[in-house]
């Protein structure tokens, strides 16, 4: 997935920071990240499935860096 179209989804889900909206991404098929944006604040937490691994991230940018690294 390309990263401006993983900042574009990122950007959808911290405007709607008061309502429960989760994306996943998956690589090779297989579910891999779950992101959500913290309720009302523009924090979002990435979810690594496998190891339940949890990070907080206040930059798009970062974030979408970080899961294009990841399933790319």
């Amino acid at each position: 997935m390309e990263l401006n179209n993983i900042k574009e989804l990122l950007m959808t889900i911290s405007q709607y920071h008061t309502v429960n909206i989760t994306q996943t991404f998956s690589k090779t098929g297989e579910d891999w990240i779950v992101v959500k944006c913290m309720p009302e604040t523009r924090v979002l937490e990435l979810t690594y499935i496998q190891t339940q691994t949890v990070e907080h991230h206040t930059s798009i940018d970062e974030a979408a860096t970080i899961i294009a690294r990841q399933i790319n």
